[in-house]
Parts: C-alpha cells; structure tokens; sequence
C-alpha cells in the first residue's frame, strides 16, 4: 500500500500547475491521494511525529501553497518506506 501512495504521489507530478509566481496541485486525485495517504498514515503510523506534522500541515494549505505539502507529504512516504525496509539511501548534495 505505501508503494502505491508513493507512485501515485510521483505520478501527481505531471498534474502540476504553475502559475506566474508558484506551483499548486489542483486536481481530484490530488486531494484523493492526500485523503489515502492520511489515512494511511493514521492506521499504520498512528502517534508517530511524521503522522502529526502530516495532519498538522494539511489543515494549513490552501491551494496556493499546497505544492509545499505535495513535496512533503511525498518525501514524508518515501522516509517511512525507506526506515521500513531499512534502506536509508546516501544523497549526495
């Protein structure tokens, strides 16, 4: 299920939208994948900080900064995934 969210949340990339000074997301599956993926997070990682901030970030956005949240809640998934299966990649800056 967390891979799904993951490749469902990349795939939301080419739904992009820029207006003249930001990026926004403004589509169903954006805020279905948002709906899943706090869901996700409230059955599987209930209490954790990450589930917190989630939560606590969404009730924030609006539409016009709501690329921020995208990015992460998107990198937030692939954390969870990454500690799951004990692969903390290097990234090289």
């Amino acid at each position: 299920m967390l891979e799904n969210l993951i490749k469902l949340g990349e795939a939301l990339g080419t739904e992009v939208k820029q207006s003249m000074d930001t990026k926004f997301c403004e589509s169903v599956n954006f805020e279905v994948w948002v709906s899943k993926s706090i869901l996700y997070l409230e059955n599987y990682q209930k209490g954790s900080l990450i589930t917190e901030k989630v939560k606590a970030r969404y009730r924030g956005i609006e539409n016009i900064n709501n690329y921020d949240f995208y990015q992460f809640l998107l990198g937030s998934l692939k954390a969870i995934r990454d500690f799951e299966y004990e692969e903390i990649p290097v990234i090289e800056l």
